[in-house]
């Protein structure tokens, strides 16, 4: 015989909705005169905090059912939440969710599968409408003139720059960028190149070369 576990997910600052949660499996309990043998409250405050979703499968055994008020109990987006229910149901654990009326049978079950296949496609159309949004916040910034990406002119960080010292060295001796990368180690002479053509360390030793020399 199944055993009829409830879960409720307390969130901290939220309090009516952790009520909310506790009166809907009630009165679903109630109206089907359901005998719960375990209930399970967790405090998930966060993202971090849904790895204490563990102690909630420590109580479930195969062949348990899992009673909730609603799917966002199992996470804060709904591909975290298609993680967990896969989760329960690969482990023979029924989940019935009062406020979507799902009945999660099992994995192989072909009403839960298509269930579980209208999730996944929601969540492939989530991130579809995600980098179509993106795309035309860019699109229209770009229309209004607004400068995309780094500002011209931006250096940034390079491998190189830890031996930038011995390489203005080396210049400065008359060496050129082959050999300099070629006796610092650096298996290619372009990369090198360019890093001493954008920064213009070539220009810098010669002018100080200069004023040396003055």
């Amino acid at each position: 015989m199944s055993k009829f576990i409830s879960f409720v997910r307390c969130i901290e600052n939220n309090e009516q909705y952790t009520e909310a949660q506790r009166s809907g499996i009630n009165n679903y309990v109630d109206l089907h005169n359901l005998k719960i043998s375990s209930q399970v409250e967790i405090q998930i405050n966060s993202t971090k905090d849904e790895k204490n979703l563990l102690q909630l499968l420590e109580t479930c055994k195969k062949g348990s059912t899992i009673i909730v008020y609603d799917l966002n109990v199992f996470g804060r987006t709904i591909e975290r939440i298609l993680e967990i229910v896969k989760f329960f149901l690969e482990s023979e654990i029924r989940i019935i969710v009062i406020k979507q009326n799902l009945d999660l049978l099992a994995d192989s079950d072909m009403l839960t599968q298509m269930i579980l296949g209208v999730i996944s496609m929601t969540i492939m159309l989530e991130k579809n409408l995600m980098s179509l949004r993106t795309k035309e916040a860019l699109t229209l910034k770009k229309q209004e003139g607004v400068s995309l990406g780094k500002p011209k002119g931006t250096i940034q960080k390079s491998k190189f720059d830890k031996q930038r010292d011995k390489i203005e060295e080396l210049l400065s001796v008359g060496l050129s960028v082959r050999k300099i990368a070629k006796l610092l180690g650096y298996s290619n002479h372009i990369g090198l190149n360019n890093y001493v053509k954008k920064r213009l360390i070539r220009e810098k030793v010669q002018q100080n070369s200069y004023d040396i020399a003055s």
